[in-house]
């Protein structure tokens, strides 16, 4: 018997770094074929818990490039906040999140790692003495694998969440979205930058020297056909109130990120447990999601630990959505605090002349609270940092 662990993402593959260390049997599972994982161009900003988080349980990466201010703007003012400063020196870490999953994949694999890619989990029957697997590869016949227990890290559309019986969940779907791009250019400003802007958000997003990510709020409704080249340049330039220092750039992968928000009621069912977008989906504003995922991550896993060491004891386990579901609120409500300073996610009724909308008002006074009031300029750096609980 083993630990089945569908979906190497970075929540399954920390889980995995964790249990081959320990000696713990598992397969972890991947549909993507292996020269796929860690492809997909994505955002990736660690926060200041989970790097260190991640160094203590050894974990072969590097956490070097440092991101220290943020900056709000609007059309009349701008203010840089630095937060590493008002934390004590606490930075978040510049670490794209496809390059964190190659990086652990690459190494799981160095390691003996029981990896299996091209393999789609199709169903997942729980009983009373385990789980089974049912696996198609890409090349090959379906089987089924018996497990003691499954572990979801498989996505928005988790087949072992799908398997757990009465599944409840909390959601909310925004009315736009965010294009993202990949601009092949140097930052224009050494830190992050969110633009509140009658026209929508906008953001600048570091990347690496070389490389930076910007975003647009959008309608939902906008597709790619929408979006050529020059339309992102000028809407860019506009909120971002950068003039003509777009001009020229090159723009590269662009995408679409629906804003919706889940959360299950309960990460674990019998046999069957949840880590990150299974067990829950957060906005990008704020930049949790990833971190949300590894810290699940390294909760579940340190059950396993106490459950298949010496000890044989099942207590922490039996407590990990108990543990981790406060927490995954507490990130869900600075989230949507971000979203509130920065994104229009208006109605239709609520769309006003330039500048004059109520919820373009609202964003303004939570925009001049976190330039203006120290105390909650102080609170907002710790949550956003991710040293809010963090020793």
């Amino acid at each position: 018997m083993t630990v089945g662990i569908v979906g190497a993402g970075p929540a399954g593959l920390v889980i995995a770094h964790l249990l081959q260390r320990n000696h713990i049997p598992y397969v972890l599972l991947d549909r993507s074929p292996a020269g796929a994982v860690g492809q997909q161009p994505k955002a990736g900003v660690v926060e200041y818990r989970t790097a260190r988080l991640l160094t203590a349980e050894n974990l072969p990466l590097e956490f070097v490039a440092e991101n220290h201010r943020c900056e709000f703007r609007t059309p009349d003012e701008s203010a840089v906040i630095d937060y590493a400063r008002l934390t004590g020196g606490r930075p978040h870490y510049l670490y794209p999140q496809h390059h964190l999953v190659a990086r652990l994949h690459e190494t799981l694999v160095e390691a003996g790692g029981d990896l299996r890619c091209g393999q789609t989990v199709t169903a997942v029957k729980p009983g009373p003495d385990g789980v089974e697997l049912i696996v198609t590869p890409d090349d090959g016949e379906p089987y089924t694998l018996d497990c003691d227990m499954a572990i979801g890290c498989d996505g928005s559309h988790s087949v072992v969440a799908a398997s757990m019986p009465g599944l409840i969940v909390s959601e909310q779907r925004f009315p736009v979205r965010w294009l993202a791009v990949i601009a092949n250019a140097p930052p224009l400003e050494p830190h992050t930058i969110y633009a509140a802007h009658p026209r929508g958000f906008a953001g600048q997003m570091r990347r690496d020297p070389e490389h930076t990510r910007y975003y647009l709020e959008v309608p939902a409704s906008d597709t790619a056909a929408d979006w050529p080249q020059e339309r992102i340049r000028i809407e860019l330039a506009t909120r971002l109130v950068v003039g003509d220092r777009l001009d020229g750039v090159p723009f590269a992968d662009l995408s679409f990120l629906d804003l919706r928000v889940r959360v299950a009621r309960h990460l674990q069912d019998g046999p069957l447990y949840l880590a990150g977008d299974a067990a829950h989906l957060i906005t990008p504003a704020g930049g949790k999601g990833v971190n949300m995922a590894i810290q699940d991550a390294i909760e579940l896993a340190a059950g396993l630990r106490d459950l298949y060491g010496d000890s044989k004891e099942g207590g922490r386990l039996a407590r990990y959505s108990a543990t981790r579901l406060p927490r995954v609120w507490r990130h869900q409500e600075f989230s949507n605090l971000m979203l509130s300073l920065f994104n229009a996610g208006r109605a239709a009724e609520d769309q006003g002349a330039a500048g004059t909308s109520f919820s373009y008002g609202l964003r303004r006074a939570h925009v001049d609270q976190v330039m203006n009031d120290p105390d909650y300029s102080r609170w907002f750096a710790r949550a956003y940092v991710g040293v809010d609980d963090a020793r």
